[in-house]
C-alpha cells in the first residue's frame, strides 16, 4: 500500500474517533484510536514539518444550532441519566442530536427492563410472538406473575417501537448513519434480522469506520451461507463504497474467523491487515482466536503472551485465554492470571470468568458458579459465562438448570457451537437422544471439521439403535482425524484408537466380519504412534481370538503374549495363550 494511502486511512481514523466520542459511542471510538495506534509510522523527511496534521470535523447549520443543548445532554449521559438527556434535546434538529436523544432511551429501556426483572428479561427478548408462545405454555397458577411480565414487557416494547418510527420519519427526509445503525440494533434485538441487515448496511455505506456497526452485522448472521451471501453481494457492488473500504477487509477477517473457516482469503487479509498495522492489538487477536479454534493451543499461547507484554493491563479477551489455560490443564498460569486480573479490576466480567475457571480446574464447581453470576450481573450477555456456567451445572449433574444456561448463550449468539455441544450433552445424560442429536447437528454445522462434534452424533445414533448412521458418523470423524495428521507433515497416517474401536464393536453388531477385523486391526496398528491403551488391547484379544477361531495359533500366541490385562480379560488372554500354545505343539509333532 501506498504511504499516501495509508495517510488517508490515518486521517480517516482520526476523523472517525472524533465523531464517534462525540456521540458517546465509546467503544467504536475506542477501537478507531486503537487501529490509529497501531498503523505502520509515517515516513517524515528531515524536510518537512515534523508536526502531524490532522482533519477538522465539520459541522452542517442543524447541528450548530442543537450545540448547547446537545452539549448538556452528553453531560447527562455521561452521569447515566439517560431520560434527561432525551427530554433536554427533545426539540433537536439535526440527526446527530436525534441520534444521541433516542440512543439515550434505548440504553433507559435496557436498563429499566434490568432493574424491574433482576435481569430476567432484557431488551434482546422483545418479541411479542415469543412472549404469547411463553405465556400460553405457563400454568395457571402463575398467571398473575405473567400478565404482569407480559405487561412490563408491551410497555418496553412500545418504547422501542416508538424510536424505530422516529427515526424512520427522520430518515425518509434525510439521510443519518448513526439513526440506520441505532434501527440496526433494535431490529437485532427484536430477531428481525433481515431488516437489522438492510439498516445496518445502509449506515455502512454512510460512514463505513463504525466498527460497533459492522459488528451488529456479524451478530446479525445466524448461519455461514448467510454471511458469505452478504459478502459476495457488498463486493459484487459496482460503485465499490463499501468493498474498497479498508474497514471491508477487517469484516471478512471476523467473519470467516467466527465460522471457523480456515480459507486462504482469511489469512491473505490478515496478513495484509498486520502489514499495514503492525502494532494494533485486535489483529493479534484475531490470530490468537484462528490457533484456539483450531486447536494449535501452544502457538495461540505464545501469541497472547506477546500481547500481555505489549498491553499489560488488557483486560479484554483475558476470559478467552483463561479458557485455553483451563483446557491445557495449566494451574499454576491459570491461578497467576486470575491474580493478576483481581489486582486489575475485580469487578470487570472478564476477572470473574477468569476467577471462575480457576475454581473449576480445582474442582469448586459452587465457588466457580457464584463467579459466573457475578460476571453475569456485572454484563448480563456475557456468553462464555452462560456457557461455561452450564459446563459446571453438568458437572453438578444439574442437567436442567445446565440446559437453562445453554439456552441463554444460544439466544445471545447463536454461532457459539459450545453452547449447542452442551445442549447435545445435557439432553444425552437425561437419556433424550433426539433432542441431543438435534443440538449436536446444529453444533456440527458451525464446526464441521471438529471429529468430537461427529463422535457425539455417532454416541447418539448408536444409543437409537441406528447403527448405519453411527457408522457414518464415526467413519467421518476418523477421516477428518486423518487429515488433521497429515497437515502437520507427518508421513505416516494416525487413528484415533478410539475411534477405531468403536467402528469395530458396531460392525460386530452387525455381524459385519470383515469390517470389524479392519477396525480392530486399525485401532491395534496405532500403539505405534499413541501409545498402549485400553481400547488397542481389547482389539489385540479380538483380533487373537479371531486368528485362533481361524486356525491361525501362532498369530493368536504373538498377539496375546506380552499384553497386561486385567480382571475378565486377564484369564481370558491366558486362557488363548494356551490353547495356541497346544495347537503349535500339535502342529510340530504332526
Amino acid at each position: 500500500m501506498r504511504d499516501s494511502d495509508i495517510e488517508q486511512i490515518r486521517g480517516d481514523l482520526y476523523r472517525s474517533y472524533q465523531i464517534l466520542n462525540n456521540l458517546n459511542l465509546f467503544q467504536a471510538g475506542k477501537w478507531c484510536a486503537e487501529a490509529f495506534n497501531g498503523l505502520v509510522e509515517p515516513n517524515r523527511s528531515s524536510t518537512s514539518s515534523s508536526i502531524p496534521t490532522y482533519p477538522i470535523v465539520e459541522k452542517s447549520a442543524n447541528e450548530w444550532l442543537d450545540e448547547g443543548k446537545f452539549m448538556l445532554a452528553k453531560s447527562y449521559f455521561n452521569c447515566r441519566e439517560f431520560d434527561r438527556a432525551a427530554h433536554v434535546l427533545k426539540d433537536c434538529k439535526s440527526g446527530n442530536a436525534l441520534f444521541l436523544r433516542l440512543y439515550s432511551i434505548l440504553l433507559s429501556v435496557d436498563k429499566s427492563a434490568t432493574e424491574e426483572t433482576d435481569g430476567s428479561i432484557n431488551v434482546g427478548s422483545f418479541s411479542s410472538d415469543t412472549n404469547d408462545h411463553q405465556n400460553a405454555n405457563n400454568d395457571n397458577s402463575n398467571s398473575d406473575g405473567n400478565n404482569n411480565s407480559k405487561e412490563l414487557l408491551n410497555n418496553l416494547n412500545s418504547r422501542l417501537n416508538k424510536i424505530i418510527q422516529e427515526s424512520e420519519a427522520f430518515l425518509a427526509r434525510e439521510e443519518n448513519a448513526f439513526l440506520y445503525y441505532l434501527n440496526g440494533i433494535i431490529y437485532n434485538k427484536k430477531k428481525k434480522y433481515n431488516l437489522a441487515q438492510i439498516n445496518l448496511y445502509n449506515s455502512l455505506r454512510l460512514f463505513p469506520y463504525n466498527w460497533s456497526c459492522w459488528q451488529e452485522l456479524i451478530w446479525s448472521f445466524t448461519t455461514l451461507n448467510e454471511a458469505l451471501t452478504l459478502l459476495n453481494k457488498i463486493k459484487s457492488d459496482k460503485s465499490g463504497i463499501v468493498s474498497n473500504n479498508i474497514m471491508f477487509q477487517f469484516f471478512e477477517v471476523v467473519v470467516l474467523q467466527e465460522f471457523y473457516q480456515q480459507s486462504s482469503t482469511l489469512f491473505d487479509n490478515l496478513n495484509n491487515l498486520i502489514t499495514i498495522f503492525p502494532k494494533f492489538t485486535f489483529l493479534k487477536i484475531q490470530q490468537f482466536l484462528i490457533y484456539y479454534h483450531n486447536l494449535e493451543y501452544y502457538q495461540a499461547e505464545s501469541i497472547f503472551d506477546q500481547i500481555l507484554v505489549d498491553d499489560p493491563l488488557r483486560l479484554e479477551d483475558l476470559d478467552t485465554f483463561s479458557n485455553m489455560l483451563y483446557v491445557m490443564e495449566k494451574k499454576s498460569k491459570l491461578s497467576f492470571l486470575a491474580q493478576f486480573a483481581s489486582r486489575i479490576d475485580k469487578f470487570r466480567p472478564e476477572t470473574c470468568c477468569i476467577i471462575a475457571n480457576y475454581h473449576s480446574m480445582k474442582c469448586e464447581h459452587e465457588k466457580a458458579i457464584m463467579y459466573y453470576k457475578r460476571a453475569l450481573i456485572l454484563n448480563k450477555n456475557c456468553l462464555s459465562a452462560w456457557t461455561l456456567m452450564g459446563h459446571e451445572f453438568v458437572e453438578l449433574k444439574n442437567s436442567h438448570a445446565a440446559i437453562e444456561s445453554y439456552r441463554r448463550a444460544v439466544d445471545i449468539n447463536s454461532k457459539d457451537f459450545r453452547a449447542w455441544y452442551g445442549l447435545g450433552q445435557a439432553y444425552e445424560v437425561l437419556d433424550m437422544n433426539l433432542y441431543a442429536l438435534y443440538y449436536y447437528q446444529k453444533a456440527t454445522i458451525l464446526q464441521p471439521l471438529d471429529k468430537r462434534m461427529w463422535q457425539a452424533i455417532g454416541n447418539c445414533y448408536e444409543k437409537s439403535d441406528k447403527y448405519e448412521e453411527a457408522i457414518k458418523s464415526f467413519e467421518k470423524a476418523l477421516t477428518i482425524d486423518t487429515l488433521t495428521n497429515e497437515d502437520t507433515g507427518e508421513s505416516i497416517q494416525t487413528f484415533d484408537p478410539h475411534i477405531c474401536y468403536r467402528l469395530a464393536l458396531i460392525n460386530d453388531k452387525l455381524i459385519k466380519t470383515e469390517d470389524t477385523f479392519k477396525y480392530m486391526k486399525l485401532c491395534a496398528d496405532q500403539e505405534f504412534e499413541w501409545g498402549a491403551s485400553d481400547e488397542s488391547s481389547k482389539a489385540k484379544l479380538w483380533l487373537a481370538r479371531y486368528a485362533l477361531d481361524n486356525n491361525r495359533p501362532d498369530e493368536a500366541h504373538e498377539l496375546c503374549k506380552d499384553l497386561n490385562y486385567y480382571g475378565p480379560d486377564l484369564e481370558e488372554a491366558r486362557s488363548i495363550v494356551r490353547e495356541a500354545r497346544s495347537r503349535m505343539s500339535k502342529k510340530q509333532l504332526h
